[in-house]
């Protein structure tokens, strides 16, 4: 069942069954995640990881040695998937220059002093190693009352920079199309009545579909630009 909701909701997607808010967004992650899975090797953290849903993804690679996921103590996403091992939520349980790559999907914005996480995560990276992050930008309160930020580029530019790491590259999930297709489809499914969701589908679908195949990245980060998240190497 696990198997099928990851494949489902994050990997092989279905948008009958993400709707369609979760599917531009999480088609957006995936496309990032195969960017990561195309260099992804050694020791891997995987951390406040979930169920882990782009664990069997990424070892397709065959270069990953070890896949550790970490998280807080247990939450209902543990009735099915356990993680390698728990934290307080501010030390990580291992040495210092641990792994090759740390991983924080959609993590960084339930994490109230994001710099003092980025330290920690920092400290278990061996020197060279990296971690790769995804971020909402855009997307309604969740997990309340856990949900402390929304990033631009320069917010996590400076973080990245006041930590210390060598180097960063931050790019954008998705575009002025896309963030419109996640609000028709935040839309659609939460400010409609059922029957009126069932009578305009057709035409939101239609819509929906060109916006999500026009995905108008832009690398630049500048004014007037407008992200619907941000993901991104950073190096020790």
């Amino acid at each position: 069942m696990i198997n099928n909701y990851k494949t489902d909701f994050f990997v092989e997607l279905k948008l009958r069954e993400c709707g369609f808010s979760l599917y531009a967004v999480r088609r957006s992650l995936l496309r990032a995640v195969t960017e990561l899975k195309a260099e992804i090797s050694g020791r891997v953290l995987d951390l406040a990881c979930g169920v882990m849903p782009y664990k069997e993804y990424l070892q397709e690679n065959k270069n990953i040695t070890h896949y550790i996921g970490v998280d807080l103590p247990p939450t209902e996403y543990h009735n099915a998937v356990k993680p390698d091992f728990f934290w307080n939520g501010k030390d990580l349980p291992f040495e210092d220059e641990s792994f090759d790559y740390v991983i924080a999907t959609e993590f960084f914005e339930h994490y109230h002093d994001t710099k003092s996480v980025l330290i920690e995560i920092k400290r278990v990276l061996k020197k060279g190693g990296k971690l790769f992050f995804t971020v909402p930008s855009l997307w309604p309160i969740h997990e309340a009352p856990y949900d402390a930020h929304r990033f631009t580029y320069y917010g996590l530019e400076t973080n990245f920079q006041e930590v210390g790491f060598s180097s960063y590259i931050i790019k954008s999930l998705g575009g002025h199309c896309v963030s419109l297709a996640i609000m028709l489809g935040l839309w659609h499914e939460n400010s409609l009545k059922r029957i009126y969701q069932q009578i305009i589908y057709p035409f939101v679908w239609v819509f929906y579909k060109y916006l999500i195949s026009r995905d108008d990245l832009n690398s630049e980060f500048k004014n007037g630009t407008f992200h619907s998240g941000l993901f991104g190497f950073v190096v020790k």
